[in-house]
């Protein structure tokens, strides 16, 4: 799993968490991008070794999305609900070591962990969630759709309202 620690660390210092500042972040750390909307100044979709990431949101205020952990929905399997309950129990299984890469890694001291309902009305199986400088930090599991695969996520977003998601429309 590709520890993402110190990219969510100079996410969470910029005073205002904009595509370009965000793009600026993720190409510095290594990361591959590729600008799939014509209609954003900044590169949406990246790449790093076998994680993603995506700057969503209209502008000037995104959100940052890393996936960090992923598994594609088989439609053919003879028990389909048992097949998701075991991916969900996977993904659920990793959590606690990216909950703990991100405590010891470079924001870790600085992580505030809450208790409040931080998912910005998003729908987790399971998850933890932090405030640092002015900005929500959640790791997750996910699962958008029956079609999309079930996910384990870092997202760093403002805690202002200003920061909205676009309901993932990032290409």
């Amino acid at each position: 799993m590709v520890d993402v620690s110190a990219e969510v660390g100079q996410l969470a210092e910029l005073d205002e968490l904009t595509g370009p500042a965000a793009a600026a972040v993720l190409d510095a750390a290594g990361w591959t991008g590729e600008r799939r909307n014509p209609a954003k100044e900044w590169a949406t979709t990246w790449r790093r070794a076998d994680a993603h990431a995506w700057i969503q949101g209209p502008g000037p205020v995104v959100q940052l999305e890393f996936t960090v952990w992923h598994r594609d929905v088989d439609e053919e399997w003879s028990d389909p609900d048992t097949y998701i309950d075991e991916l969900y129990d996977a993904a659920t299984a990793e959590l606690p070591g990216l909950v703990a890469q991100l405590e010891a890694g470079v924001p870790g001291d600085r992580l505030q962990r809450v208790d409040d309902d931080l998912t910005d009305g998003a729908d987790y199986i399971d998850h933890t969630a932090w405030r640092i400088s002015g900005k929500v930090v959640l790791a997750g599991v996910k699962h958008d759709d029956t079609d999309a695969p079930v996910q384990l996520v870092v997202v760093v977003r403002d805690s202002s309202a200003e920061a909205e998601d676009d309901g993932g429309e990032w290409l």
